[in-house]
């Protein structure tokens, strides 16, 4: 019965193993076959073998030392050893004829979870091998960047495994000699046997030398310390930590020759003296001098002490993040706005936008999903060449859900409901006469009423995707639906693992966890199977040593085709001196462009940055992989853009780091904050593109901005601007308005919009008539040396789920007006000025009539135009209602 027993263990042990090597076989083949498909086999056979290697090097190294140790460790003791009284007698078995097999046992066990904790350092360990020098050193060890960057991670790994082994090996063997008797009691001394002092001494020199590496480290690692104003090493650290940690090391190694000493000539003098030496001077130097000095020495004059090393960080923190070429100039005011100066700024006043993300987003899902188990994800700020003029658009990729099919069956969500369809673009600041924003790409199939066309507008890789589908069956796939019927389509791409033979959809059923695929009469060998379609997934998993942009945008190629583009980023926590971000690190770089074909999934990877040491360390280990940004077609090119997240983290680190002066930047003199929002104090405004004619240059370009108030104040202190277009991409201004002149900050004129009159007037009607006023995002415009603030105001009737854009509200200098257009609100403020023209002093009308009746007759001509007599008959009577009000 007990053989039995044990049978049946090692037959469910067996099971269980060939289950877990079975599916890992399954899901390391499966994605060799779409890396293979890809065109990226390199990247996935690098990593398997760079895994392999590792978990052999630190699995056979952990288990052979661990079984050399115990092997030698056993002979020395079992010569002249006896077993201690108070071990149990069924350990003496296994101590004695048993002992080689528990040592095996034991061995592979350590063995094999030493390999598979070292699989993840495959990306440290081909940096490790791979590094490209940063050409910068640090200013305390001048070591170069990279050092610490590429090497001291893989450095760090093998000082706590080798610490771990030793620990183990140490354990084990003094768990051995003890159960062997090696401890002799004399009287009421007890005393070691010589095997078991030397054992104890050759541990001790491995443990020193050991020591002494880690020491070494930990010097580099002093650059990292976070624990005084200075982020990495300040005065205390430098002055008297770095020697303790040097002399220690040093120390380590006379240790180890001491104790190596003691292997051939016990003496307990020797083993005394030097535990206490060292003991001493770990606890003085690196326990109880650094505080003594930090207080009585560094905190009474801090500054003087720090004001060196704060240099040191501030360098360091602006260079790690892209901020060192950042171009700083003073915001020269120009004469006050008037018509014409907003004539001769047409391209930027066309760009204004009116609509926010979220309130369009609500919108385009309620008038452009066409059905169901359409869905909207995301809203994308892109600029084209709209009829020859350069807009600002927003657009929406309509994408597949498969949560709302009408049938949830295995059939319709991986055979016949396959992909997305089309889009919706609008430019950004244009309104039907209803208040919902004028489509210019709308529709299913697509409709087009400018000079961007859409002819392929399947989307099969997109934000939104179930696990996998499978095209060209013998199932109809669903195109996209027209009237009460619908179209039909066949896959045509050029990816996608062809499913084949009775093998491979065994595998891909294992894969997937569906016999469905493996007896479908649908599928065919010839029919393809897409996995891996999210496209953020999609490039992770293709370039799994970049960190991704969470924002994916979708770009019109000048084919009609559709590209995915997002960004990727090379980081780390590991440069000197510069400050950490949580979650992030202390050096970014946008260093990679991803582009994805929305129909056939392929993926490019284009090179933003070349220069960053990082990528061109990845470069040489992938080196098919990265292709020239100017390789990427011209038409797709003009729509890289910089990325909104990055510019925000930049932007709020250089609120502190553009003080370059340690005095200040340690006083805090002269910071900077991102505005936050008048209803919460939690929410900082976020970054916005726009088109301008920034100071100095004579065409509008698209940039990314965002303002700065000086800290706990609600004045504007600066705005800072990135360029996107492709000629000057990258180039980061800051303008400083002048501190002796008041320049108004989001949440004052917010305030003051608040308090206008007539504006609090309206809004509480419209809260009486039970509908919710929603205020979009305060805009700052710079127009030719003057500020331009811009709100627009929405309106959602509780009843309704349709955000309409209701009025646009603009302020300038001391005045604010309200219109139910931005034309018609700039005409409130400037509409009366023109050059050389006195300045009336009988305040302008609110919302001008004029205005409104050239509006409402527009709309009714349009109306009559189009056939629609009842919406002629009212605007026609609502016409003769404004023109009566003219006195």
């Amino acid at each position: 019965m007990r053989i039995l027993n044990q049978l049946l263990l090692l037959l469910i042990a067996a099971l269980a193993l060939l289950v877990l090597v079975g599916n890992s076989f399954v899901s390391y083949f499966t994605d060799y076959l779409w890396y293979q498909d890809l065109g990226f086999t390199r990247v996935f056979l690098i990593k398997f073998w760079v895994q392999a290697v590792l978990f052999l090097a630190f699995g056979g190294t952990s288990a052979g030392l661990f079984y050399l140790n115990g092997y030698l460790v056993h002979k020395a003791a079992v010569q002249s050893g006896i077993f201690a009284d108070f071990f149990d007698p069924r350990l003496r078995h296994w101590l004695g004829e048993k002992y080689r097999l528990l040592l095996k046992i034991i061995a592979l066990l350590l063995g094999l979870a030493s390999g598979l904790a070292a699989l993840p350092l495959w990306e440290d360990a081909l940096l490790f091998a791979k590094a490209v020098p940063f050409g910068r050193t640090d200013p305390l060890l001048s070591l170069d960047i990279g050092f610490y960057v590429f090497k001291l991670p893989f450095l760090r790994y093998l000082a706590n495994w080798s610490f771990s082994l030793w620990v183990l090996c140490a354990g084990f063997g003094t768990f051995i000699f003890l159960a062997l008797g090696h401890i002799q009691s004399q009287g009421r001394r007890l005393s070691l046997t010589r095997p078991f002092r030397r054992y104890l001494a050759l541990m001790l020199v491995l443990f020193f030398l050991r020591l002494s590496f880690d020491l070494w480290l930990d010097r580099a690692d002093l650059l990292f310390d976070e624990r005084g104003v200075v982020f990495g090493a300040g005065f205390t650290e430098a002055k008297v930590v770095l020697p303790v940690l040097t002399a220690l090391a040093a120390l380590s190694v006379l240790a180890a020759g001491l104790a190596a000493f003691f292997v051939f000539k016990p003496r307990k003098e020797i083993l005394l003296g030097l535990t206490g030496l060292y003991a001493l001077l770990y606890f003085v130097g690196l326990k109880f001098l650094p505080g003594v000095v930090h207080r009585y020495v560094v905190q009474p004059n801090e500054l003087e002490r720090e004001k060196r090393y704060l240099a040191y960080e501030i360098a360091a923190t602006r260079e790690a993040f892209g901020l060192s070429q950042v171009e700083e100039q003073e915001f020269r005011f120009g004469p006050p706005l008037t018509a014409e100066v907003l004539a001769r700024n047409q391209d930027t006043i066309k760009n204004i936008r009116l609509w926010d993300h979220e309130p369009l987003l609500e919108t385009y899902s309620q008038i452009q999903e066409i059905r169901t188990y359409y869905k909207f994800i995301a809203v994308d700020n892109d600029r084209y060449f709209i009829n020859g003029e350069l807009r600002q658009v927003m657009l929406s990729a309509r994408e597949l859900s498969y949560e709302d099919l009408p049938s949830r069956s295995w059939i319709n969500e991986h055979l016949v409901y396959t992909h997305g369809y089309g889009l919706t673009l609008g430019v950004v600041n244009e309104v039907t006469a209803e208040g919902l924003p004028k489509l210019l790409i709308k529709d299913i199939p697509p409709v087009s009423e400018c000079d961007i066309k859409v002819t392929r507008p399947e989307i099969y890789f997109g934000e939104l995707a179930n696990e996998y589908v499978i095209v060209g069956t013998k199932a109809r796939e669903f195109d996209y639906p027209a009237g009460e019927k619908n179209v039909y389509t066949t896959y045509r791409g050029q990816t996608g693992v062809k499913v084949g033979g009775l093998l491979r959809r065994s595998l891909f059923s294992l894969r997937f966890g569906s016999s469905k695929i493996l007896l479908s009469r649908d599928i065919t060998g010839q029919s393809k199977i897409l996995y891996y379609r999210s496209v953020s997934e999609r490039v992770r998993k293709a370039a799994p040593f970049l960190r991704f942009d969470d924002d994916p945008y979708l770009v019109i190629g000048k084919n009609g085709r559709l590209f995915w583009f997002v960004d990727a980023y090379t980081i780390s926590d590991r440069y000197p001196y510069a400050r950490r971000i949580k979650g992030l690190g202390n050096y970014i770089r946008n260093s990679v462009l991803a582009v994805v074909d929305a129909y056939h999934g392929t993926i490019s990877f284009y090179l933003k940055d070349p220069h960053d040491p990082i990528i061109k360390t990845y470069t040489r280990i992938f080196p098919d992989m990265f292709k020239p940004l100017s390789a990427l077609r011209k038409d797709l090119r003009r729509h890289i853009r910089y990325p909104h997240r990055l510019f925000f983290i930049q932007a709020r680190l250089f609120g502190a780091y553009h003080m370059k002066d340690p005095r200040v930047f340690y006083n805090q003199e002269d910071l900077w904050e991102v505005p936050r929002s008048l209803k919460s104090d939690r929410r900082y405004m976020k970054p916005y593109y726009t088109i301008m004619k920034l100071p100095g240059e004579k065409r509008a370009e698209f940039i990314l901005m965002i303002p700065f108030n000086p800290a706990k104040k609600h004045n504007l202190a600066a705005w800072m601007c990135v360029r996107c277009d492709p000629e000057n991409y990258g180039h980061m201004l800051v303008y400083r308005f002048p501190k002796q002149k008041l320049v108004y900050g989001p949440q004052q004129i917010e305030s003051r919009i608040n308090q206008d009159p007539e504006i609090s007037r309206q809004l509480s009607l419209w809260d009486q008539r039970g509908s919710r006023v929603i205020l979009g995002t305060l805009l700052i415009i710079p127009i030719e040396g003057n500020l331009l603030y811009v709100q627009p105001l929405y309106l959602k009737a509780e009843s309704g789920q349709i955000p309409e854009l209701k009025r646009v509200i603009v302020a300038y200098e001391n005045e604010i007006r309200m219109g139910h257009t931005l034309e018609e609100a700039l005409y409130a403020i400037f509409g009366a000025r023109t050059p050389g023209e006195e300045v009336s002093e009988k305040p302008l009308p609110r919302v001008p009539v004029l205005s409104q009746a050239v509006r409402v007759y527009l709309q009714a001509q349009e109306a009559l135009k189009r056939g629609d007599l009842e919406a002629f008959g009212r605007l026609w009577k609502k016409l003769g209602e404004i023109l009566k009000e003219v006195k």
